[in-house]
């Protein structure tokens, strides 16, 4: 395959170029979509061949193939066409001057507007066409007048100043603007035109049918997109007044607990069995997951927990855990018997701010290390047959998170408190039993106990290549 997106190499110039079928096979001209249009556009890279199977032809071939993937980025981003996104752009332009504008020269701003609004008319009545272009030309100009005047604003207008006020991670900040660029290509795509004061509780409510509920998106999905848009417009209330808000009420109902089957595609996610970690630990993985799959094995810990270990966290006998979801998260784990043999080969003459697992990468949200290892883990699994997708499911039933699931379970059926279980894995429960009597050696005790306690299954080692 080719070398990363825009990188060049010893072996020379292979930017933008990928050989998906391996070496041999035609070359691909390749470009990442950016984040908020990958539902737009249903990937998260486009690919154009280039027909040949020779590096020379390939790297002239690319530009041409580039600019065609391009265009196409750029029809979804402004699904109107690129001379309507001018005109915006223009009113933006006139809009921003106009509010900086002083009283004596607000007057001339305003009769500027009008007059091009003029002529924006007149050169779209003008354009051959089906005997609509009066109306057509009417709405083009009347609507580059609302913009430019500051009564009509596009629907994404003010989003990044929103997410920059909030607190939210960088995560729920690009949810949120796949959310807004959902909802904005919808409204091209239905011929629409909405702005944020023209939003009716009719436009939201089809929205949500026609994006959501006639395309079978999972609730939670639905949902999350659908709040993302009612705290926008929440925003929008406090800051300029615009109400009332066309997102309240509009969450889809959730299915009722005591009417989902546990095993059918509502059911929760469930622990390995047995039997898969045996698969899962005694197939061919590279040192790096195999060791995370088992310390995740044996701690109980969740995998950015484990991401984030420097050497000083692996001391004494103890993993420490100092960033997690929430307050009950920061914690101590005794490092299991079994691991510390990983422990030993990973810290051994490296300095203590070092990460356990260095080639982990961040991704920019959060400082989260591990999102490329859960993706390794997710094709690692399936190509094993570790898998449990249901008819209908959403995803599978089964996850790196299922080793966590396993490890409480297994923890539990030894005969573990369930609230040295609880403190061992960092979860907030109020048990009713707490460790107030006790020293804060013999609740380390406790704790390794409980993590001695969960043994793994002999590993198949001749499981898979």
């Amino acid at each position: 395959m080719g070398a990363p997106l825009g990188s060049t190499s010893g072996r020379g110039d292979y930017r933008y170029l990928i050989q998906p079928r391996g070496g041999g096979t035609t070359w691909y001209a390749v470009a990442e979509v950016p984040r908020t249009l990958r539902e737009v556009l249903g990937k998260k890279r486009l690919l154009r061949s280039l027909k040949t199977e020779d590096i020379r032809l390939a790297r002239i071939a690319r530009w041409k193939a580039l600019d065609d993937i391009k265009s196409e980025i750029a029809r979804a981003r402004n699904p109107s066409g690129g001379e309507q996104q001018e005109l915006t752009e223009e009113a933006l332009a006139l809009r921003e001057e106009l509010a900086r504008a002083s009283a004596a020269r607000r007057d001339d701003i305003l009769y500027a507007i009008v007059e091009r609004a003029e002529q924006i008319d007149r050169a779209e009545a003008r354009r051959p066409g089906d005997g609509e272009g009066k109306d057509a030309s009417s709405k083009a100009a009347v609507d580059f007048a609302n913009l430019a005047s500051g009564r009509a604003t596009p629907v994404d207008h003010y989003m990044e100043r929103w997410l920059a006020a909030s607190d939210y991670s960088e995560r729920t900040k690009a949810d949120a603007r796949t959310a807004i660029a959902q909802f904005k290509a919808w409204t091209s795509k239905t011929e629409r035109n909405l702005f944020i004061e023209t939003v009716t509780d009719r436009d939201a409510s089809d929205f949500r049918d026609e994006a959501f509920v006639a395309a079978g998106t999972h609730v939670h999905t639905a949902n999350k997109k659908l709040s993302a848009l009612r705290q926008y417009w929440q925003w929008l209330d406090k800051s300029f007044g615009i109400r009332p808000n066309p997102w309240a009420g509009k969450s889809l109902a959730k299915p009722k607990a005591h009417r989902i089957a546990q095993d059918g595609p509502q059911g929760n996610e469930r622990p390995f069995t047995d039997d898969e970690v045996q698969l899962l630990l005694g197939a061919k993985a590279d040192a790096d997951l195999s060791d995370v799959m088992r310390i995740a094995a044996l701690s109980g810990m969740r995998i950015e927990e484990i991401g984030q270990l420097r050497v000083r966290d692996c001391e004494n006998g103890l993993f420490a855990v100092t960033k997690g979801k929430t307050p009950a998260a920061i914690r101590t784990v005794p490092i299991h018997t079994a691991l510390k043999s990983i422990v030993e080969r990973r810290t051994d003459k490296r300095d203590s701010t070092a990460y356990l697992f260095p080639d982990f990468e961040d991704t920019g949200w959060d400082g989260n290390r591990t999102m490329a290892l859960s993706k390794r883990f997710g094709y690692f699994r399936k190509r094993i047959g570790v898998d449990d997708k249901r008819p209908g499911a959403r995803r599978s039933k089964v996850n790196f998170h299922s080793f966590r699931r396993w490890f409480a379970t297994k923890a539990e059926d030894a005969g573990q408190r369930e609230n040295v279980v609880a403190a061992v894995m960092g979860h907030n429960k109020n048990l009713g039993l707490t460790f107030g009597h006790y020293s804060r050696a013999e609740l380390v005790e406790l704790k390794r106990g409980c993590v001695e306690a969960v043994t793994l299954p002999k590993p198949q080692s001749t499981v898979g290549t």
